[in-house]
């Protein structure tokens, strides 16, 4: 104890300091407040991020759906020229040559074997030399 402490009225040098350690409750209180500032905050991000997550989506979307698009025209396309293309070997199935013994079965003669026919006219396959 000094001097000082002892009068009734002390003498103000220097202002008194208060020497008082920072109160849990408020510090607690500041420590939420940087929390939820750090949450909202991160929450933005997250918002913006997701909205440009989502733009990426609906361009692959559209991208892939024009890909199957073109990709289900060439497969109509594939499927119309095989069409066209049994269709015309049916065709040229049905009006091919009738081979000679298919003929002959049926009592049809060719015309180089007919009575009628000039033997200077027959055809080289038909030759019998």
């Amino acid at each position: 104890m000094s001097l000082a402490d002892l009068l009734p009225v002390r003498l103000n040098l220097r202002p008194a300091r208060k020497h008082r350690a920072i109160d849990e409750l408020d510090r607690q209180r500041a420590l939420r407040a940087g929390a939820d500032l750090l949450i909202r905050g991160l929450r933005l991000q997250l918002d913006e991020q997701e909205r440009r997550h989502m733009e990426v989506i609906a361009r692959i979307d559209a991208r892939h759906a024009e890909i199957v698009e073109g990709l289900e025209r060439q497969v109509a396309e594939l499927e119309h020229r095989l069409n066209i293309a049994s269709l015309a070997e049916s065709a040229a199935a049905t009006t091919q040559e009738i081979p000679i013994e298919e003929i002959r079965r049926h009592l049809v003669m060719p015309l180089h074997e007919s009575p009628l026919a000039n033997p200077a006219h027959v055809p080289a396959w038909a030759r019998r030399d």
